[in-house]
């Protein structure tokens, strides 16, 4: 009997239950009532990247009434439905601000009841923003200030021996153009600028008691977050903010077609002729004497790689001074020798005091005055010239051997830490020309490549003697240990600078970029110069498992791979 009563009541059971689902045919069990979560991005979004998905979150499955439409900026928008999400299609476009509404009943439940009205924007990322330097993160000492009048925002930071950071988040991968707001005191200074980790360059911030702009071209950036670091170098900076744009138009190069010298030797013309055409496709390396008249380097890196580098740099050091005019018997054999197995040539000149009353070319060690340039009748004119005729004697040997030279007189003028930039850009400038009329004209030297070593500043061409003057562009550029990256930021605004007239090389450097870097970025010097002793031998700036890698890349020149040019 128990069995039978068990049965009938679980017969009972069924068919009440049967009934039910007869009787509520449309009914879904445990349905919530819909209600909106979330979206993506939250509302009030700002640097939404372009990529961004964008949707809404219910608390449970739900469906679309296509009667009521669902807006982006007022218009209709495209969505579909996933599950318990709402996704819109919108193709998102750069510095943009997006509306999202959805109004009530729009969005549903299996039920079929309506969801309360939702609505949300965001901001997409823009290509051009500026960042506020006291909004940036500061370390090492770096503060926020307001005492100078006319800055930005709510303040700028005192940089003092700190650095300054800054996250800019970009819509896409690409080259972009980074400015900065800043005064200094008006004293030039230099600080290094990293980027996502990497070193790229020193910025020279010149001088100014204003707030004054400047701005570095073809910064690569990705898309996303990135990291804008303004490391301390040598001096302080006020910073107002930092400003990114999309990089503008590259400036092609268009070389001079022929050197500055009348009736350049056939030698010289060669040789011209070879580094245009090589420049951007190959890099011709270097190597500088030590002390100044032999191959010690050049010697070092074939005894430590197999390759000689294809060209070799002099130094005139000695060659003028009080205890007389040094004969340089070593350097003229190592020319010839160098020439005569297809390498390249160039002569420096570390001018000593022409009054040999001191024996010093650093400003502070002499008291030499370059402006007595202009004053035909002073000693000090007397003396120049008297060396400068000397000189003439000494490299007439090259010209009637039929050897060019890449002639770097007066480097790094603009630093004034030589005599002869000592007195600014006019008497330099003048004693420049007056040194090209005399070489050339009146000794008749027509072997002379002339190349003049300029900086990245705003200023760097008020010290230019012009192009009638310069066959090429040089720059020494010491970046610190072990900094191999591209200098590429240094060289588009020397590029910039001359407008891509006149062939650019790194007439000396500490570190060398690396060929991959030089190609990536785009500074593709005509030649590298890493100066003598640790700066070449040490591995703490290149080294000989650095030089073994880099004489060995098929985009390197060195000695073994140079043409004839002597005829």
């Amino acid at each position: 009997m128990k069995k039978i009563s068990y049965w009938l009541s679980a017969l009972l059971m069924l068919f009440v239950w049967s009934s039910c689902e007869k009787d509520n045919p449309g009914e879904t069990p445990d349905v919530k009532f819909p209600k909106f979560l979330y979206a993506t991005p939250a509302d009030q979004s700002v640097d939404v990247l372009l990529d961004t998905e964008i949707s809404a979150v219910y608390n449970t499955d739900i469906a679309l009434d296509e009667t009521i439409p669902v807006t982006v900026n007022d218009q209709q928008a495209t969505v579909t439905v996933q599950a318990r999400k709402l996704i819109f299609t919108i193709a998102l476009e750069k510095n943009k601000t997006y509306q999202i509404s959805i109004p009530k009943g729009a969005v549903k439940n299996a039920k079929g009841e309506a969801a309360e009205a939702v609505s949300f924007s965001f901001s997409t990322v823009a290509d051009s923003k500026r960042y506020e330097a006291e909004e940036a993160a500061l370390t090492n000492g770096a503060v926020v200030e307001s005492a100078l009048s006319g800055y930005s925002g709510t303040g700028y930071v005192n940089q003092k021996d700190g650095d300054i950071s800054f996250k800019v988040t970009l819509p896409e991968e690409g080259k972009y153009t980074l400015s900065f707001r800043y005064s200094n005191g008006n004293s030039k200074k230099e600080n290094d600028l990293v980027v996502n980790g990497t070193p790229l360059s020193t910025v020279v911030f010149d001088a100014t008691n204003e707030w004054r702009t400047i701005s570095v071209n073809k910064v690569s950036l990705k898309t996303g977050e990135n990291t804008i670091l303004i490391k301390k170098n040598w001096g302080w900076i006020n910073l107002d903010y930092i400003e990114i744009a999309p990089a503008g138009e590259d400036i092609p190069f268009h070389i001079a077609a022929n050197l500055v010298t009348p009736s350049a030797s056939k030698e010289a013309v060669n040789v011209y002729e070879f580094l245009k055409e090589n420049f951007g496709q190959k890099v011709i390396s270097g190597a500088m004497a030590n002390y100044s008249t032999g191959i010690e380097e050049a010697q070092w890196m074939f005894d430590n790689t197999g390759k000689w580098p294809a060209l070799a740099g002099f130094d005139l050091i000695n060659y003028t001074t009080s205890w007389g005019v040094s004969p340089y018997t070593q350097m003229t054999a190592n020319v010839k020798n160098w020439w005569n197995e297809n390498g390249l040539v160039s002569i420096m000149w570390h001018w000593r005091d022409p009054l040999k009353q001191s024996d010093e070319f650093y400003t502070e060690k002499t008291t030499f005055d370059v402006s007595k340039i202009s004053d035909t009748n002073s000693e000090e004119y007397q003396a120049m010239i008297t060396d400068i005729d000397a000189i003439a004697g000494y490299l007439k040997q090259f010209k009637e051997a039929g050897i060019p030279i890449l002639w770097r007189p007066l480097h790094e003028a603009a630093g004034a830490w030589f005599w002869w930039g000592a007195k600014g850009a006019g008497p330099c400038k003048t004693l420049w020309k007056l040194m090209f009329d005399r070489l050339v004209h009146h000794h008749g030297l027509n072997n002379l490549i002339w190349v003049w070593t300029s900086d990245a500043s705003d200023t760097a061409l008020d010290w230019y003697p012009g192009d009638e003057y310069v066959d090429i562009i040089g720059m020494d550029i010491y970046p610190g240990e072990n900094q191999h990256g591209s200098q590429y930021i240094a060289f588009d605004k020397v590029k910039s600078l001359y407008e891509g007239r006149k062939i650019v090389t790194l007439s000396e450097c500490g570190s060398i970029p690396s060929i991959e870097s030089m190609f990536e970025y785009g500074d593709t010097w005509s030649w590298f110069m890493p100066w003598n002793g640790d700066y070449t031998r040490s591995d703490s700036h290149n080294g000989a498992t650095y030089f073994s890698s880099l004489l060995t890349n098929e985009k390197v020149i060195t000695r073994d791979k140079m043409p004839s040019l002597k005829e």
